[in-house]
């Protein structure tokens, strides 16, 4: 599977990690120079230093072969568009993270998978695996 990956913080990087080990391709489009450039040290993929509402860098990324765009940005408008241009591109699987609950609406509307407050799921997560012990 060829994964597109938009922004390179943490969640970007677990995800490249696991993405790996399943024998994934990927390719990370992240625009601050300093992190692309961490991500090319850390990791055996492509990585694409831009700003997504630049235009042109999907294609650069090759995403006529993509199986799926993910968005990690802290950013609902940059993911926003990054769904809107995969689905743009027939992406088949848009996957995104929505920071403001409130967004959640606009994603699911294009057709987006979407994860919503990724800190409240951790917390439920750690919490289940208390009630397991019992």
């Amino acid at each position: 599977m060829y994964i597109i990956v938009v922004g390179g913080g943490e969640t970007a990087r677990y995800l490249a990690s696991m993405s790996l080990e399943n024998g994934h391709k990927v390719a990370i489009i992240e625009k601050d120079s300093d992190c692309a450039q961490k991500i090319l040290q850390e990791f055996d993929v492509e990585v694409f230093q831009a700003d997504i509402a630049k235009g042109g860098i999907l294609e650069e990324a090759d995403v006529d072969r993509a199986d799926a765009i993910i968005a990690t940005t802290k950013d609902d408008s940059a993911n926003l568009m990054t769904m809107f241009l995969g689905k743009k591109h027939n992406v088949k699987n848009l996957v995104s993270m929505v920071i403001d609950r409130e967004h959640k609406n606009m994603f699911e509307g294009l057709g987006v998978q979407v994860l919503t407050d990724p800190k409240r799921l951790i917390a439920g997560k750690l919490l289940s695996m208390l009630d397991e012990k019992k």
